[in-house]
């Protein structure tokens, strides 16, 4: 007697949260933006007028960058001066502006960029222009330049915007250089290995792909929702040997969730017959005017996948009657039930012809309707060992948490030692990256 074997493990979804904290994306933007825009020294014509002319500098502060959702956000001010000349038909150049050593009007400027996970494991962005514009609406971040007839302040953001849209594509190719190949392979390494439970009891956590869900971020942090494809096993005996797989492309996200994993429920026989001798000891059933008392029952194995119940019981009649029936789950009561009972004529055969009522069809009902064993005697202690695995620390990085939904018996097995309950346990689950 041996139990069928496992079937294969149904495709999970673990949740990888992986954080990136973009101080260096931060770093590659203040190299690849210029800290200064234009030059007081470069003169421009106005336009096709060639009496007036301008120049300017821009000097831009440090950036602050923050997260908002699946954005990265990179902000900075530019303080600018504007020097016009107007040469008129007689008599000298004349020149004025706005902006000197000490005060400057300022510009902000806000770039955002959407960062993701490229299928090689490279971060990757699409910068663009969010804002740019006075810093306040006063006066003093304003230009307006009298030789010039104008206010230069539009004119400013226009020549800021191009000059900073021109360091777009470099930005993007810088951000796109930052590989993250060897960090996450290192962990992928770690969900290969067999995860010991107890002596001779290993979950294999069995990971076939990762894909790539949602960016959020907050502060100088971005988090990437990574959905793990696996297939968990429970695994008995010695440590097993398993065969690591190459970290694999990451892949698009597909709608999925939970994990599901197939454990066994073992009931030896010993517990199961105290169970049964719960249920049934101290009961009484009375047929043609006789009553017998159940005293105790003892469970073992039978052939052809079903159990031996004996009963042992006194009364009007005194001895051992012995049932054979085939186990069946009754998800309604949540029992391990015997609905096909039925007696074992080979040994029964002389009591039931002392005692001929013992043998009727109430006496058999009677115990179909009352040998059962709870789920909980079979599944709970398969459910704690489960939540033992799922629970814990993976190497020093990474730590695995999760929560059991549901135990849905998929089959019953009678074995020589114990009777075996092959349930696939439900929930979900997440492994949590720690940052370094």
């Amino acid at each position: 007697m041996v139990t069928a074997p496992p079937p294969e493990p149904p495709l999970s979804r673990f949740n990888v949260p992986l954080d990136y904290d973009f101080t260096a994306i931060l770093r590659v933007v203040e190299r690849v933006v210029p800290k200064q825009f234009g030059s007081i020294d470069s003169v421009h014509q106005v336009g096709d007028d060639t009496r007036r002319h301008y120049a300017y500098e821009a000097v831009r502060q440090p950036f602050v960058a923050y997260a908002d959702g699946s954005l990265m956000h990179l902000k900075t001010s530019l303080a600018y001066k504007v020097r016009g000349y107007y040469k008129p038909f007689v008599g000298p150049t004349v020149s004025a502006g706005c902006g000197n050593d000490k005060i400057q009007p300022r510009l902000v400027v806000e770039l955002v960029a959407p960062v993701t996970l490229t299928s090689e494991w490279h971060l990757s962005s699409h910068a663009r222009v969010a804002r740019i514009e006075p810093a306040s609406d006063s006066e003093a971040d304003r230009c307006r330049v009298s030789v010039l007839r104008r206010d230069v302040t539009g004119a400013l953001i226009d020549m800021a915007r191009k000059g900073l849209v021109e360091h777009l594509p470099d930005i993007d190719r810088r951000v796109g250089e930052v590989d993250l190949t060897n960090r996450v392979a290192n962990w992928w390494a770690l969900l290969n290995r067999p995860i010991r439970i107890r002596d001779s009891l290993w979950l294999t956590l069995g990971p076939e792909r990762l894909r790539i869900g949602r960016v959020t971020g907050e502060g100088r942090v971005l988090t990437a929702q990574v959905g793990l494809d696996a297939r968990p096993r429970i695994v008995t005996g010695p440590q097993p040997r398993v065969d690591t797989l190459p970290l694999p492309p990451l892949a698009h996200d597909t709608i999925s969730s939970g994990f599901h994993i197939m454990v066994d429920g073992i009931v030896d026989y010993p517990s199961a017959s105290r169970a049964m001798t719960l249920a049934l000891r101290g009961k009484t059933v009375t047929e043609r005017g006789k009553s017998v008392t159940v005293e105790s029952v003892t469970v073992t194995p039978a052939r052809n996948n079903r159990l031996a119940v004996a009963v042992s019981f006194t009364g009007d009649a005194r001895g051992t009657l012995r049932f054979l029936g085939a186990p069946r789950y009754d998800p309604k009561r949540r029992e391990v039930t015997v609905p096909d009972l039925d007696y074992d004529l080979e040994t029964n055969s002389q009591l039931i012809n002392t005692f001929a009522w013992l043998g009727s069809d109430a006496i058999r009902g009677f115990f179909r309707e009352r040998a059962h064993v709870p789920e909980a005697a079979v599944l709970d202690r398969a459910k704690t060992l489960l939540l033992i695995g799922l629970n814990r620390k993976i190497g020093d990085v990474m730590t695995l948490l999760a929560t059991v939904d549901s135990i849905a018996v998929q089959g019953l097995y009678v074995t020589p030692t114990a009777l075996v309950a092959r349930a696939q346990a439900s929930g979900y689950a997440s492994v949590g990256v720690k940052q370094r």
